[in-house]
């Protein structure tokens, strides 16, 4: 202030950060006489200081407005739920494979696989948002960054490699140990604790802090919006099997895709929606019909009670487009005034992608073939989970004894080599069992595990 006040500028901060106030839960200033926060050592002892420090910063405590932090701490949780746990799972399940392998990382990736090139384009994305985060003194953003990067990473990434570590793919760990340790040193200022143990433990390099900050690569734009795209695809289509009450482990016949070709991600979007066969067609008016949909509050604002003349012309369908207009007999609506939108045609189970650009129809008739493979599919669900509940490694093998109904029967030995293959199992037979038991679908099923000699 004096400073400022004796002009002498040179002596002035270029940016000055002020932080906001702590409060309780009822919106009280931290107080002793109050007694409403917990001692700050117990604290850091029960959440960790990396959880405190990431809630903090991505909070708006950092813009000079206050937050609420109740006395048991209980709101430091999002984060160790949203960053520290995702970072852990991907960071273990690196270690669990590559100790499985015996797989040592010498170097980056070559990145041939789409999805390689897509999780680092991401990543450099995710430094190139972070860095100018810090530059702006905003590291909220980079917190929410950090959210969405691990939630592609362990959901996306990882779940649809799994095979590939299964069988060792050495591109795929250099991946992934690539994507980790830049990772780390991204998330170094704001989680130094787990980013310097799981730095040290994949690099064997002294620290994570005596690290050069992270420079962000090319990001391939076509591969990222072409992933991203895939996602939403996805998305859409597993809220239509919910929607229709088709479970995810219930194979279907077909999905279509009208509007957009992705047949070069055909494979990942049949695999994702559990579907025998991906179509894709370029009319989308044999599926969908288009209208206007306008944003009456802008048009309102802007021209008043034009309005009220505006609406019925075009729900008569007398407008037409011009370039990024719309005319509306002597109105003319800006861009931002109006959309286009897609609405299914009467009979089609179908459902348009948020963008309006294209619609994901899903076949939902079910046959007995495709009934069975679902139970089939619920049944190794439900070995899994058991083997779980017996404390097997991922990697263990097993013997197994199965009792089941006979609609239930007759589905697993249907499917019993890839039941058998998928769930590690050596030996399977039909008898008594009571050790884990289950209904599936209305059917009775029970099984005994036992691990099988190495």
């Amino acid at each position: 202030v004096s400073a400022f006040l004796l002009n002498r500028s040179s002596d002035l901060a270029m940016t000055v950060s002020a932080n906001g106030m702590a409060l309780d839960e009822q919106k009280r200033k931290f107080s002793k006489s109050l007694h409403n926060y917990s001692d700050p050592t117990d604290t850091f002892e029960k959440y960790g200081a990396d959880a405190i420090r990431l809630y903090i910063q991505g909070s708006n405590f950092m813009k000079a407005e206050p937050i609420c932090i109740d006395k048991e701490g209980t709101v430091f949780n999002d984060t160790i739920k949203t960053i520290l746990t995702p970072l852990w799972n991907a960071y273990h399940f690196f270690t669990l494979y590559a100790n499985a392998g015996n797989i040592t990382v010498s170097r980056e990736p070559d990145l041939k696989n789409a999805l390689d090139k897509y999780i680092v384009s991401e990543l450099n994305d995710l430094m190139k948002t972070t860095t100018h985060a810090l530059d702006e003194y905003k590291p909220d953003i980079a917190v929410k960054e950090f959210v969405r990067f691990l939630d592609i990473l362990n959901n996306w990434y990882i779940r649809r490699n799994k095979n590939r570590f299964w069988d060792e793919d050495e591109s795929a760990f250099e991946t992934l140990h690539y994507v980790l340790t830049t990772f780390c040193k991204v998330l170094a200022p704001f989680a130094p604790f787990i980013s310097e143990y799981i730095f040290k433990n994949l690099t064997g390099r002294e620290s994570v802090h005596l690290e050069d900050w992270p420079i962000a690569g090319a990001i391939d734009e076509k591969v990222v919006n072409d992933m991203r795209r895939v996602q939403t695809i996805v998305s859409v289509g597993n809220q239509l099997r919910e929607q229709y009450k088709l479970r995810n482990r219930r194979p279907l016949a077909d999905v279509t895709i009208a509007g957009i070709d992705m047949r070069e991600y055909a494979d990942i979007i049949r695999d994702e929606l559990n579907v025998k066969e991906v179509k894709f067609i370029e009319n989308i008016n044999d599926v969908a019909d288009s209208f206007v949909y306008l944003i009456t509050p802008k048009i309102g604002a802007r021209l008043g009670g034009a309005l009220k003349d505006i609406i019925p012309m075009v729900k008569r369908g007398d407008y037409r487009i011009k370039d990024d207009k719309l005319i509306v007999g002597e109105y003319e609506l800006n861009a931002d005034e109006f959309e286009n939108r897609l609405t299914m045609k009467e009979g089609i189970t179908g459902a348009t992608l948020p963008d309006n650009t294209a619609v994901v129809i899903l076949n939902t008739d079910v046959n007995s073939e495709l009934f069975a493979e679902g139970l089939a599919n619920e049944v190794k669900r439900f070995i899994q989970d058991s083997r779980k509940a017996a404390n097997l490694d991922e990697s263990d093998r097993i013997k197994l004894t199965c009792a089941a109904d006979s609609t239930l029967h007759n589905a697993i030995e249907a499917h019993k080599k890839r039941i058998m293959h998928d769930a590690l199992i050596v030996e399977m037979n039909f008898g008594d069992a009571n050790q884990f038991c289950d209904t599936i679908e209305d059917y009775n099923i029970a099984i005994d595990i036992e691990k099988a000699n190495a």
